[in-house]
Order: structure tokens, then C-alpha cells, then sequence
């Protein structure tokens, strides 16, 4: 009596539905690996731009539109108002000085010194999120991206710039608590008159 070879078993990849599952898995790794890469701005060469929420509601005094500021084709410092702390738990914002630089044709560069004093017993970030600038209409974050630890019961001062339309002549300023509807600190952005 002769025994009939039993035929070898294939394993599942190397079966036609076995393949057509490893591609599937494949494809879907790599498309994930590569929307992750987008997100983060692996692919992004160019400057990013600050990133803007709509705001409901504007001061009048706050984000009106005028000629003196364009043309800006040299730094200058901007005269700051008088109240320029907040508080905001148990952090204190300071802003120590302003000025306005040329960016392009239609555009001008707002850069603040920014004093942050942290009297908590932790430390805290100071770092972008805790600024925004009313500026037109818009709540506008930050166009640096300012990231720093801040130790307990120690104080740093540090840049937050904004990119803003040249033809404004007022803005506000939020530090620590920000956000639609919170204080601003209005800072005129107009040619000091001789």
C-alpha cells in the first residue's frame, strides 16, 4: 500500500489574500508615518504664520486702522502706557519696552521685552501661549516661539514678537491670562510727534 504524499501547508504570506493583507498593513503604515510628518511640519520649508483666531468683539481704540505706522523703514521704540503689569495667579508680567521694525512692504514687526516674575514655590512655563495681540480684529498669537522654564521665585525677561498689518495705529496687548474678552494693554503704534 503506498501512502499519498499529504500536500505542505502554505503559510498566510504566501497566499494571494495573505499578500494582499501585509500590502494593505504596509500602506497604511507609511501613510500614517507620513500624515504625522505633515502635522508636525516635517514637509513645511517656508516661514510659518502666526497663527490667528477671530475675536467677536474690538475695542474701538484697539486694532483701528491709520497710516502713521506704514512706511516703518527703521526700528524705533514705542512709548509704552503707564500700567504695564499684570498679574495673573501667581505670575507678574511686565512690559519693559516695545518697539516696531520693518518686516515687509506691508507689514511691520512688534517686538516686546517681557519680564515675567514667578512667586510661586513650582516652577512655571514662560512661553508663547501666555501672550496674544488684538491686532485688526484678529487675537494673534506670537510669531517667535518663546519656550522657557521658569524657576520658582525667580524672574527672566524675554522677546515675544508679532507680525502685524503696517497701517495700524493701535493694538492690544494680553499677557498671562489671554484669550477673547480678557484685558488688553493698548500700546499706540502712530510716529512719536516731534
Amino acid at each position: 500500500m503506498s501512502r499519498d504524499p499529504k500536500p505542505e501547508s502554505k503559510g498566510w504570506w504566501q497566499t494571494l489574500p495573505g499578500i494582499l493583507t501585509a500590502a494593505a498593513a504596509i500602506i497604511t503604515a507609511i501613510t500614517g508615518l507620513l500624515v504625522a510628518l505633515h502635522q508636525t511640519g516635517f514637509f513645511d520649508h517656508g516661514p510659518q504664520p502666526a497663527s490667528q483666531t477671530q475675536s467677536k468683539s474690538l475695542p474701538a481704540e484697539q486694532g483701528t486702522a491709520a497710516p502713521p505706522a506704514a512706511g516703518v523703514t527703521a526700528s524705533r521704540p514705542l512709548t509704552l502706557p503707564e500700567n504695564t503689569e499684570v498679574r495673573f495667579g501667581q505670575s507678574v508680567f511686565k512690559l519693559v519696552s516695545a518697539r516696531l521694525d520693518p518686516y515687509s512692504p506691508d507689514k511691520v514687526s512688534l517686538h516686546f521685552t517681557v519680564r515675567m516674575t514667578n512667586n510661586d514655590r513650582f516652577d512655571t512655563n514662560f512661553w508663547s501661549p501666555s501672550f496674544r495681540l488684538m491686532a485688526g480684529g484678529l487675537l494673534q498669537s506670537p510669531a517667535n516661539n518663546l519656550n522657557e522654564l521658569l524657576a520658582s521665585n525667580s524672574s527672566k525677561e524675554a522677546d515675544v514678537e508679532f507680525v502685524i498689518p503696517a497701517n495700524l495705529s493701535t493694538v492690544g496687548l494680553q499677557m498671562g491670562d489671554v484669550g477673547e474678552g480678557k484685558p488688553t494693554i493698548t500700546i499706540e503704534l502712530q510716529n512719536p510727534r516731534p
